[in-house]
């Protein structure tokens, strides 16, 4: 008797830039058709999470199944850091595992020098300085690609587009109306703010355009009915208050996951999940042995077996952005706790992207100051205005989530609890000062070329 052996799954990353949760699918007015159209066949992941809300340090702990310390991935890979152990990253371990792995686009996370030891195959990039042309040759890059592909061995592909990353689009490009746009929940609602976020949904709505392209493509091959897609993005969108913040306005992402083979299972789930939870989740779905430096949680008891959850914390850090902002957090269903190792509690305004939200902050005054510690009590307070960290009422829940911390903090080995963050010769960081990434002052001569964060 003749026993059918199941060929692997290939697996399609789609990743867009500084996109968070702002899309349809999490209840914003974003005009992305596509992304709506996939989720309704997918599952959703309503409470994702970056485990770190900077770009670098976002992707090297997704792609390696590792928190950004354990990767190495302390700052910016344009900026000079690296991963210490890239034989770890999941097109590498993929490869050795018999896939033909292809970057196409964006990514973030790698020496540019070893890109290629890590990819198999590496689709020819438009680097030219219009997103919209730079996004939509990637798209078509992706689309020849999956037209080509042959059957002879599983792929997994990176696909990476720029927008929603600043700068963005003019709002009229993609027929926004700033009069009748919302900001979002942590600014004030002004002309300058209604402006920046009507230009965000008009970028996001191109890499909707493009994330149209890419899935139409792949249903159109003999693909598509054995190609798990991951749809996600790195950390909160580029706002003030959001990206490169362990609130969940810079932690939350979208995260959305599609197995064909699994008989339709879609909808939404309300687990906690972590960026670390991805890799893992891959493993199993391909059927590989998870590597034992992953640390996350497999998501296939959600995905496969209808599961609640699988974790009952899960924790986020920024070491380096712009600027040194050392922190840690760690988030339950019901509290957020965040730490800040830095004894200089001036918020680093370099590590907010440039921006009329920003532009307008900070000509009505705005001087942000940090709390050491701060706790969130994420039922009464879902948008994380107001620490309860020094209410009595809360002492041991501050008790209780600040051992979760440091537990955690032992068992990963984090630098912080030797006060030390390497910081590789060369790298390139703003002072304290600083107000504009691009402009400086720096620590040491800015000698890194690439994108912006």
């Amino acid at each position: 008797m003749l026993r059918l052996v199941r060929k692997p799954p290939n697996v399609l990353f789609l990743h867009a830039h500084d996109m968070g949760r702002a899309v349809s699918p999490y209840g914003f007015p974003a005009p992305t058709p596509r992304i709506q159209a996939f989720a309704e066949t997918s599952l959703v992941f309503r409470n994702a999470h970056a485990a770190a809300p900077t770009c670098s340090p976002s992707r090297a702990a997704l792609l390696t199944g590792q928190t950004a310390h354990q990767a190495g991935m302390l700052g910016l890979a344009h900026r000079g850091f690296r991963l210490a152990y890239p034989d770890r990253h999941l097109a590498a371990y993929l490869g050795r595992h018999g896939y033909h792995t292809v970057l196409a686009g964006i990514q973030h996370e790698i020496d540019p020098l070893r890109t290629g030891s890590l990819y198999k195959e590496i689709l020819p990039e438009n680097f030219i300085d219009e997103p919209a042309k730079r996004d939509r040759h990637t798209a078509d890059s992706c689309a020849d690609f999956l037209g080509r592909a042959g059957k002879e061995k599983p792929w997994m592909m990176w696909a990476g587009f720029f927008w929603p990353h600043r700068p963005f689009a003019p709002a009229e490009s993609g027929g926004v109306n700033p009069d009748y746009v919302q900001p979002p929940a942590p600014l004030p609602d002004s002309p300058s703010t209604r402006q920046d976020m009507a230009d965000y949904y008009a970028s996001v709505a191109h890499t909707d355009r493009c994330f149209g392209i890419v899935l139409d493509a792949l249903r159109e091959t003999s693909h598509a009915d054995n190609t798990v897609i991951v749809m996600t993005t790195d950390h909160g969108i580029a706002f003030p208050d959001m990206k490169c913040r362990l609130t969940g306005h810079g932690t939350g992402v979208a995260l959305i996951l599609n197995d064909p083979r699994n008989g339709g299972v879609h909808g939404v789930s309300d687990a906690l999940v972590s960026h670390l939870d991805v890799f893992p989740s891959i493993c199993d779905l391909v059927g590989v042995p998870v590597p034992d430096w992953s640390i996350g949680y497999s998501l296939t008891p959600v995905w496969n077996r209808g599961a609640k959850t699988v974790r009952e914390d899960l924790f986020s850090e920024v070491n380096f952005h712009a600027a040194a902002e050392p922190m840690r957090a760690v988030r339950t269903e019901r509290f957020n706790y965040i730490r800040i190792f830095d004894d200089d509690l001036r918020a680093p305004l370099s590590n907010v992207d440039e921006g009329p939200s920003k532009s307008f902050l900070l000509e009505s005054g705005w001087s942000p100051a940090r709390q050491k510690v701060q706790l969130y009590d994420l039922l009464q307070d879902p948008q994380e205005t107001c620490s309860v960290a020094d209410d009595p009422c809360y002492s041991l829940a501050r008790e209780q989530m600040d051992r979760r911390l440091r537990h955690w903090m032992e068992v990963t080995d984090d630098p912080l609890l030797h006060d030390s963050l390497h910081v590789p010769p060369g790298a390139v960081l703003n002072t304290r000062d600083s107000l504009v990434a691009e402009s400086g002052p720096f620590l040491a001569d800015r000698n890194q070329p690439g994108d912006s964060a």
